[in-house]
């Protein structure tokens, strides 16, 4: 099977610090707090009234029919709002979508109840009259409420407004989800499944019913946030921009970085999640040619689980302990809060940005610093709540 060079560009990212990841660096080297009150949800967010909370996109920011709206949830349309952000550069070089153009997504779950449970109770009650059973579906259940719930409409939505036609793939509900869409994503350009395709993941939304299905799976009192990232992975150095499936790749040998090495692994208990990680970086390691002392920067996942964060942490410290000078390691999360599958994705672009300018972001206390990247490499990781391990390598276009 033919194999092509694949540079990840074009960044969409939508979080509560702006739309670009020019303005999330910007916020975390200001900041800025982002945050914002939660009274506008159906009901309170426990331990706190605020949160990292995003516009909902309408129809004319989205650039669709109003009707879409009724067919979506927030996450979709925050899905589709990413797409849009990162397919405006390619679409102004050449044309986007058909058979070429692949759709690889990282999604949550719907975090929404589909009827009040006095409404259930009331159903329940008239069940032996099919007359009151239809008069209270009609004043109950939202219009295309059982469509508007599934996440598929947020893969469909996108691929339908910019004629995505490729191999495609949805994964979801944990944040191993936006890697492992990256992971495949860059795979099927490489291995000439796809011309290009678009990658992508997007948080769950804000909502009391997310508190408990995270509670459930041991949250650590991390703050929520909305939002959704996206890229494209496309063949570098096409000339011709055109393959045998008939797409158009828009922006062939554009600028960016590639995707020089992954692992995945898995970890089911709290046991054996430390060894999961390392397993997983040292294989990303390997892929690139490289050790713990070729990486410049290391973004570690946002975790909600407890569990997760003291195994990525007892992992980064167990891959670079023999490392002279330990590479800054660093989150976004005080400025667009966890993203659930779209913080790794959220994380890759910042190190796009940072391995695009040799610069990267470090904690100092209750600030950030930008300083200079001493290797153009990256590490992201992702830890999904049920032991699912993802890490990538980053290396700049120039290596």
């Amino acid at each position: 099977m033919a194999t092509y060079d694949v540079r990840l560009t074009a960044p969409g990212l939508y979080t509560a610090a702006g739309a670009d990841p020019n303005a999330l660096w910007e916020t975390l080297v200001a900041g800025k707090d982002t945050r914002r009150p939660t009274e506008a949800l159906a009901g309170p967010w426990p331990e706190g009234d605020t949160a990292f909370l995003v516009d909902d996109p309408d129809a004319a920011t989205l650039g669709v029919h109003r009707r879409v709206l009724r067919t979506s949830e927030k996450q979709a349309r925050m899905a589709l709002y990413g797409a849009r952000l990162a397919l405006a550069g390619p679409a102004e070089r050449g044309p986007v979508g058909g058979p070429g153009w692949g759709l690889y997504l990282g999604l949550p779950t719907v975090d929404e109840e589909l009827l009040r449970f006095g409404a259930l109770d009331r159903l329940h009650k008239a069940a032996g009259s099919p007359g009151e059973v239809a008069a209270l579906y009609g004043r109950e259940v939202p219009p295309f409420s059982g469509l508007s719930h599934l996440n598929s409409t947020a893969a469909a939505h996108i691929s339908a407004v910019f004629g995505l036609t490729g191999a495609m793939a949805a994964y979801s509900p944990f944040s191993d989800a936006g890697l492992t869409a990256l992971i495949d994503g860059a795979l099927s350009v490489a291995e000439g499944e796809n011309e290009a395709a678009l990658v992508g993941a997007v948080s769950p939304k804000v909502h009391p019913l997310l508190f408990a299905q995270y509670e459930e799976l041991g949250w650590n009192g991390a703050v929520p946030g909305e939002g959704a990232a996206f890229l494209v992975a496309e063949r570098a150095g096409d000339a011709a921009g055109s393959g045998g499936s008939g797409g158009s790749v828009a922006g062939a040998g554009a600028p960016g970085a590639r995707l020089a090495g992954y692992g995945r692994a898995f970890g089911a208990g709290a046991g054996d999640r430390t060894e999961a990680v390392v397993e997983a970086v040292h294989a990303a390691l390997e892929a690139a040619g490289t050790d713990a002392g070729g990486i410049g920067w290391v973004l570690p996942d946002a975790a909600w689980s407890a569990d997760a964060a003291r195994a990525q942490s007892a992992a980064l410290e167990r891959v670079f302990a023999g490392t002279a000078d330990r590479p800054a390691q660093f989150t976004g999360e005080r400025a667009t809060g966890v993203l659930g599958p779209a913080h790794p994705l959220a994380h890759t672009l910042l190190a796009l940005h940072g391995l695009a300018s040799g610069r990267r972001l470090a904690a100092d206390g209750d600030a950030v610093r930008e300083e200079a990247l001493p290797v153009p490499r990256a590490l992201v990781l992702a830890c999904g709540a049920r032991g699912q391990v993802c890490a990538v390598v980053l290396e700049g276009a120039g290596k």
